[in-house]
């Protein structure tokens, strides 16, 4: 800092050392290195509950307001959702923040004589500074003498995936009606947390029918087709298990006996599913070009169905088996012009076999939409040698001339004309086969010509010359699954969620061969009704969905090798 040396000779004695003395602070806080104050460890600690009022646990409750009291300022984060009242209330108690105080507010009217009410809070309630959460703070109170003790515990799994279900409800029902988890409240309730596992507390010993469930719109009752369900057809009663355990004393001291005290039922697994009850609809449907359309199913079409163009009736309409999408190609010159368009859509629905949905689609043409004007043509580069050498082409084929194709067989360094047939792809409408002794460790060239192929618009294709190097058989590998029993199995080979290859049991094995080398999952479905798929299950009908089993173990398929899997 810069002082005019002329103001400090102006001042008397006295101001000079006080002068230096504020000088020099300042000069020493000038030049000190700046640091951030830590202020001390982090807090991690959660607030505690210290009293309440009325006290938690209390019987003979009549109390219209509650007050909890913690340690430290408290907030509530999300309460509205993380708040489970079993059993649960029409209306839901109002629960508010007054610095290091809960306050809850329950209309008493609706509140059942003899009853042990459960609040759980789950992770609601946190401090205000570093929302360290509480995890699962519950206040209980019985309206009666007593406050009921049983318990029910276990876990919930998708019925499909066998994985944990984290957003279901688990609900306790005392009324045995078929009809009474479709219309009326449970007796408890809880939520599963993220692992899928449950514990409903405070319950009143009796018999019981147990559930879970995906509730859609949140009124705790299986009504709604896209809702999940599990349910479990033994009826639950629990109890209360008691053992001793003693511990032997040191030093000739006298043995301890320990009592543990087990609640049953604690290991409960329930199977979410979703029952075939939703209608099926086109998720959407397109006119991709002004000659090609493409409709989508919500889900997979395994009825019968049918389409129709009026005005075209060489109209070309096609799907894989069991199809999820259908394509059309237009043929009639004054509709692939025409800037609207219909298809009529007939077909059956899988959930309600019995009846036949009707559907017009509507189309317009878009102002950049073009029509196919070229066929274009694939030549593979390679054959696996579990399959025909198939050629690809971009629209659907009508005709073909083998004269137009030429297949030749290296002898050392001289390609030779050899013998094939060409069929039509029975499959699929896009392919032609070709079928010839196409063998590995030889090469192969193939020549097509313009006058090879023609689709259903005249078009041909383009000549193209390619050569074929066949995949060797070293290149794949196999595996056998082998069972103990005779149900009627069906083993899925999978990679992330797409299906590889799907075989069903015969004679207690299934063989899968010219697997290309990688890792993959084993799933095997318990087919009970032998349709080659799985199937959901249905509550009105009290048909559980079919069971699915996992191989505990990702499963590598190297080439070369003939691997062999046992299903205990």
């Amino acid at each position: 800092m810069h002082v005019p040396c002329i103001f400090v000779l102006m001042l008397g004695k006295r101001f000079r050392s006080i002068f230096f003395v504020v000088l020099a602070s300042i000069v020493v806080l000038s030049c000190a290195k700046q640091v951030v104050l830590t202020g001390g460890a982090k807090d991690v600690t959660p607030p505690e509950a210290q009293a309440s009022s009325p006290e938690n646990g209390s019987t003979n409750f009549s109390a219209k307001h509650i007050t909890v009291k913690f340690n430290e300022y408290i907030k509530l984060n999300d309460v509205s959702s993380k708040l489970i009242v079993s059993p649960p209330m029409e209306e839901k108690p109002v629960a508010v923040v007054s610095g290091k105080k809960l306050k809850i507010k329950i209309n008493t009217d609706q509140l059942k004589p003899n009853t042990t009410y459960c609040l759980n809070f789950n992770d609601a309630v946190a401090d205000i500074n570093e929302n360290n959460a509480l995890n699962s703070f519950v206040y209980a109170f019985s309206t009666g003498s007593e406050i009921d003790s049983m318990s029910f515990a276990g876990t919930v799994f998708d019925a499909f995936t066998r994985k944990p279900v984290n957003d279901a409800w688990v609900m306790l029902y005392s009324n045995f009606s078929d009809t009474a988890v479709s219309t009326t409240m449970p007796d408890y309730i809880t939520k599963v947390n993220k692992q899928g596992n449950f514990r409903i507390n405070y319950v009143r010993e009796n018999d019981y029918k147990i559930f879970a469930l995906r509730d859609n719109n949140s009124n705790f009752m299986f009504d709604l087709p896209e809702e999940y369900i599990a349910f479990d057809d033994t009826t639950r009663h629990p109890t209360v298990e008691i053992s001793y355990d003693t511990i032997k004393a040191k030093d000739k001291q006298t043995d301890s006996v320990v009592t543990k005290t087990k609640y049953l039922p604690d290991d409960i697994k329930l199977l979410l599913f979703k029952e075939d009850k939703t209608p099926q609809y086109f998720k959407s449907s397109k006119r991709v070009k002004r000659n090609y359309f493409e409709m989508v199913f919500n889900f997979t079409q395994y009825e019968n169905y049918k389409f129709t163009v009026p005005g075209d009736d060489s109209a070309f309409v096609w799907a894989k088996e069991n199809p999820d999408t259908v394509r059309i190609w237009i043929k009639d010159t004054a509709l692939i012009a025409s800037d609207t368009l219909k298809i009529f859509a007939e077909y059956t629905d899988p959930a309600f076999p019995d009846s036949v949905h009707l559907d017009t689609l509507k189309f317009r043409k878009q102002d950049k939409l073009f029509a196919d004007t070229l066929l274009t043509m694939k030549l593979p580069k390679d054959k696996r040698p579990d399959a025909d050498y198939c050629i690809s082409f971009s629209l659907p084929i009508e005709s073909y001339d083998e004269s137009g194709l030429k297949l030749f067989g290296a002898v050392d360094t001289v390609f030779e004309p050899m013998e094939f047939k060409v069929e039509k792809d029975s499959a699929c409408p896009l392919n032609l086969k070709v079928v010839a002794n196409i063998a590995e460790g030889r090469k192969y060239k193939i020549i097509a010509d313009s006058t090879f192929a023609t689709c259903i618009y005249g078009y041909h294709n383009a000549p193209d010359t390619v050569e074929i190097v066949p995949m060797r058989e070293t290149e794949f590998g196999t595996l056998k699954v082998l069972f103990q029993d005779d149900k009627p199995y069906v083993v899925e080979l999978f990679q992330g969620e797409k299906v590889k290859a799907s075989k069903s049991v015969a004679g207690r094995q299934v063989e899968f061969v010219y697997l290309l080398p990688g890792k993959y999952d084993i799933r095997i479905i318990n087919d009970e009704n032998g349709n080659g798929r799985w199937d959901t299950g249905d509550y009105s009908q009290h048909r559980q969905a079919e069971n699915v089993f996992y191989y505990p173990q990702t499963y590598e398929i190297r080439s070369s090798w003939a691997h062999e899997v046992t299903i205990q």
